[in-house]
Parts: C-alpha cells; structure tokens; sequence
C-alpha cells in the first residue's frame, strides 16, 4: 500500500470567513428625517434610537442639516452631518462580528463649510477587550482628507493597500482635525459613508518552520492521511 499525506488548512485553523453584510448605521444621515423649510438643520443626542452614530462630543450633541439649506446641496439622499456640532468632535461606530483575515473596503464624502476643512478617517481593531485605548489596539487604517467648501470630495478604499481585520470589533472614526473660521461648533461636512467586507482570496501564507516538522505531525496522524492502493 502506498501512502499520501494531505495538509488539510482547517487543521492548521486557517480557513476563511467573512460578512457580506457589513454596513454603516444610518450611513447618509437619513434618519431621523425633518422637514425641510420647518428645520433645515437640527440636532439630536447620538442615543437617538435610530441614529446610528456616536460622538465624542460630551453634550452627545449630533447636527444634520438638510438638503439645499445654506445653498449646500447633500451628496447623497437629502440630508448630511457636520462632525462640529457644538464642539470639535468625531462621529464613530463600533462594529463587531467580523472575522478575521478580511478585507475592509470603504466609501464617504466630506466637505468643508467656510472653507477648506481637514478630517481624519481610522479604521481601529479594538482588541480582545474591545475598548478604545485598552493597550491591545491595532490600528487598521489612518488617512487625513482636506477639502474646501465649493464641492464634496468623495474618496474610497480603492486603489489603496488592502484592509485587512484581525477579529475584534472595529471602530470607524470621521475625526475633525481642523476647520476654517476657527469656531469651535463649524466645520467638517459629511455624507454617503459605508463599509463593506470582502473575502480574503490571497493565499495564507503557512511558516516556514511548519514544513520542519511537517513529516513528523504526519506520522503522528495530525495532518490528515489519504491512502490509496
């Protein structure tokens, strides 16, 4: 009898997962819907039930304003966000269930409002105690986006090194850097944001220190055997 022997990756735990239905929350700031004319813009407490969204502002104040109001068109449905309610601040949501070993693809839109406004897009993998700042974070993705307030810049994931997870609940962050005019509560528009998870079809690379001692795990039946006559 002739014996061939396998590597079978599942052994090794190296399988793949993903989730396809990985979205943003309320992404183009749609809800809670208003009334154009009766309030062009409002604001609502980030525990809003429908809202989606949290800041790090400490009144938990969020500010939407509606299509066309101050000659600002949205770029996406007919309603946006401004990361500067009251006070400079991020608006961020925490998404958990995505396996590791993804890949993160990502679109939104920003826009400045008295002239040319900076923002910050993070993409953090929160740790096995996912929480912020907890010691085990790993930072995922960091870019800062500048844009004035005569147009929406609109930016992707495309073209961009791979995103890839490591298995903890991420937290995405629209992050004010900078605003023109200098108030406190001015500044940073944003719209059209979403996410999405794709598998990872890359080979998974096996370590090179496995191969040593591969004949070994074989002969102690921990690779799976395949006998043929």
């Amino acid at each position: 009898m002739k014996k061939n022997y396998s590597l079978t990756l599942l052994t090794l735990g190296l399988t793949l997962s993903f989730n396809a239905n990985a979205a943003f929350v309320n992404g183009s700031f749609e809800t809670p819907r208003f009334t154009p004319g009766v309030a062009d813009w409002t604001t609502y407490s980030d525990r809003t039930a429908d809202i989606g969204w949290r800041t790090t502002a400490t009144d938990h104040k969020i500010e939407l304003w509606s299509d066309n109001f101050q000659g600002i068109a949205a770029y996406d449905g007919a309603q946006f966000a401004e990361l500067n309610a009251n006070q400079v601040s991020t608006l961020y949501q925490d998404v958990a269930g995505i396996a590791a070993n993804n890949i993160i693809d990502f679109h939104f839109a920003h826009r400045g409002r008295l002239g040319i406004d900076t923002m910050r897009f993070d993409i953090v993998d929160l740790g096995a105690n996912n929480v912020l700042g907890g010691g085990d974070d790993t930072t995922l993705f960091s870019r800062q986006y500048s844009d004035n307030n005569t147009t929406w810049g609109f930016y992707t994931s495309s073209g961009l090194a791979p995103i890839l997870t490591l298995g903890h609940t991420l937290r995405f962050s629209f992050i004010s850097i900078a605003a023109a005019g200098g108030s406190l509560s001015v500044g940073n528009f944003l719209d059209a944001a979403d996410f999405s998870v794709s598998k990872n079809t890359s080979p998974v690379p096996v370590p090179a220190a496995f191969w040593l001692f591969a004949p070994a795990l074989a002969g102690l039946g921990i690779l799976g055997k395949r006998r043929t006559a």
